[in-house]
């Protein structure tokens, strides 16, 4: 590609090893003009430049003295500094079975010699742009998880940090309320803060749960947990959120939970189950339509108990194969992409599991599914 002096704009750099004058010629000829060529005519120095850094591809000859470009190709791919370096050889041989041992070697392609000029030129400019694209690609990949372990753990840190000063606002609520000066008024309102206070710090001790669920360390204690109970609670909460929108909310059973009388119990832990729930309904009614109804099925299906929550309105179609991911949001200026995450560590946690069905237009079905109890 030509720069705004006239010149050709450098490509990259490619190290060439070949012991023939000729050959080193020719290949400089056709690529000396889009990249810097280094030159190595034996193994040995191939391996000394190679490890200074900075080349885009090696073009390696396969018949030298010495070291021969398979044991040469060889180190390189066990070098962890110069394995991902793409390698072509360059050969005169025919062998099938040469290629074959080339490929099995780590090399990248074949160029026969002697080679069109412009055949060499064309295959070179590919690899090297598709390794600098790599390269790239990677190189963002390691900053993007860098930035998430920081977030993560400047996140742990937060909500170490806020236990404290909290216990302290809590503290001086409590102390407040003993004071008999105080008229119902005052009082009303300091229990108010005092109820916002411990609804905060339950909130933060549910984030740190998080963090251990993602990191395999929550101590799941296992107990028996009546889903309807828990199905209730969540639908009573969620009441104004649900009325706001003219919602109706409704549980039902599935006709073979007849012989359990509806009482479907599963093996898991209450603060977990709750907080599960809450997030896939209170989705449910932010993805609704106004004056519409959202479904709610307690059922039995492969030994797990289930919990299908259906609801007018599509999920969008560019996150669908993300919907349980982390951050993953849509449509919603506060929305922070953890709500049906979190749902999904919680079910994972109590060794059951989440899907989507996205399937029938206009409608979304998210079914939970968790171990049953033993009656």
């Amino acid at each position: 590609m030509p720069s705004f002096n006239g010149q050709q704009e450098n490509e990259g750099t490619i190290l060439l090893v070949d012991d023939q004058p000729e050959q080193i010629d020719v290949i400089r000829s056709a690529l000396g003009r889009h990249f810097a060529i280094r030159i190595a005519i034996h193994g040995a120095l191939a391996l000394k430049i190679a490890n200074r850094g900075g080349l885009d591809l090696i073009l390696l000859d396969i018949m030298m003295p010495g070291m021969d470009g398979f044991e040469v190709c060889r180190q390189l791919k066990e070098n962890p500094e110069t394995r991902e370096v793409p390698v072509i050889f360059l050969t005169a041989r025919e062998s099938q079975e040469d290629e074959a041992l080339g490929l099995s070697l780590g090399a990248t392609d074949f160029i026969r010699k002697p080679g069109n000029p412009l055949i060499v030129l064309a295959r070179a400019r590919n690899i090297v742009a598709l390794f600098r694209t790599k390269r790239e690609l990677s190189r963002k990949n390691e900053q993007l998880e860098q930035a998430l372990k920081v977030r993560e753990e400047m996140e742990r840190i937060s909500r170490h940090d806020l236990k404290g000063p909290l216990s302290g606002i809590l503290g001086v609520a409590q102390l407040l309320l003993e004071e008999a000066a105080l008229d119902e008024g005052q009082k009303a309102l300091l229990k108010m803060a005092e109820r916002s206070g411990y609804t905060m710090l339950e909130m933060i001790n549910r984030s740190m749960d998080l963090f251990k669920m993602e990191n395999g360390t929550y101590p799941l204690r296992p107990e028996s947990v009546g889903l309807r109970e828990v199905l209730s609670k969540v639908v009573g909460d969620l009441g104004r959120q649900a009325a706001a929108k003219g919602l109706s909310v409704e549980i039902a059973d599935a006709p073979d939970l007849s012989v359990r009388g509806g009482n479907l119990t599963v093996v898991g832990e209450r603060f977990l189950c709750y907080p599960l729930l809450c997030n896939l309904i209170l989705n449910a009614i932010e993805a609704s339509p106004p004056g519409e109804k959202i479904g709610i099925l307690l059922a039995m299906e492969g030994g797990m108990a289930t919990v299908q929550i259906t609801n007018r309105g599509e999920v969008p179609e560019a996150i669908r194969d993300r919907f349980f991911d982390k951050y993953v949001t849509h449509g919603k200026d506060a929305g922070t992409g953890l709500g049906t995450y979190s749902a999904w560590l919680a079910a994972k946690t109590q060794n059951g599991s989440i899907t989507l069905d996205s399937s029938r237009p206009g409608e979304t079905q998210v079914t939970v599914a968790l171990p049953v109890a033993e009656p």
